[in-house]
């Protein structure tokens, strides 16, 4: 039995998407089908009239009127299937952003804890570095006045084995200790206005001119 266009009474039966070549050749590729509904050239009164070549066929119209309702009814649950799924996707692709809007939340905050952290090691450091200086200042200062007070016990001894020895008149011990006391004394220049290093000062003049002046008459009285 031949069927024309004329013959269907809706005058869209044949109307159907058409895609791009490239398009329909990837389909095919991805999805490849021997049916003649997924042809891109399918032709709705071409396919009835293979599926009734003879008016005698038509009475298997029933038959193929279930085939087509049940292969409609595969299709209805593809349908639902696949827009089930990309429901599906779209709940999860929802959840991946969530998770991933939470991941850069606790990104954010370790990289603000590291930056607060870092801050902190660096006023420690600063601090840490402050007491190194104030440390070796102190080490230096402590150094000077440890010197200090080795050269004061030294002008000290000095000036007192001096008198001793100017009591039992050794000239010439005198002269070998009187040039060191003197050389110690120049280092204190700057503190004499400390009453007892003054002392230690005038002393050692008295000594000197003793010193001096015993030179002096052993020169004059000299008889070679």
């Amino acid at each position: 039995m031949d069927l024309d266009d004329d013959g269907i009474e809706d005058e869209n039966i044949n109307s159907h998407i058409e895609f791009p070549a490239e398009v329909q050749n990837a389909i095919e590729q991805v999805l490849p089908s021997t049916d003649p509904l997924d042809h891109p050239d399918f032709n709705a009164v071409d396919y009835i009239n293979m599926l009734f070549p003879t008016e005698q066929s038509l009475s298997n119209i029933d038959d193929v009127t279930g085939r087509m309702k049940m292969k409609i009814r595969q299709l209805d649950d593809e349908i639902r299937t696949v827009v089930r799924g990309q429901t599906s996707v779209g709940q999860d692709g929802r959840q991946a952003l969530e998770e991933a809007q939470k991941a850069i939340k606790q990104l954010f905050a370790r990289i603000k804890d590291i930056k607060d952290k870092a801050e902190k090691s660096e006023h420690m450091v600063k601090e840490i570095t402050r007491d190194i200086k104030q440390l070796d200042h102190a080490k230096r200062h402590l150094t000077a006045s440890i010197l200090t007070l080795n050269q004061l016990h030294m002008l000290v001894d000095g000036v007192e084995k001096l008198q001793v020895l100017v009591k039992k008149r050794q000239y010439g011990d005198i002269a070998n200790l009187l040039q060191g006391v003197t050389n110690v004394l120049d280092h204190f220049q700057k503190y004499m206005n400390i009453p007892q290093i003054a002392r230690l000062a005038d002393k050692t003049g008295e000594i000197v001119e003793f010193y001096d002046v015993n030179q002096q008459m052993v020169m004059i009285f000299y008889i070679p």
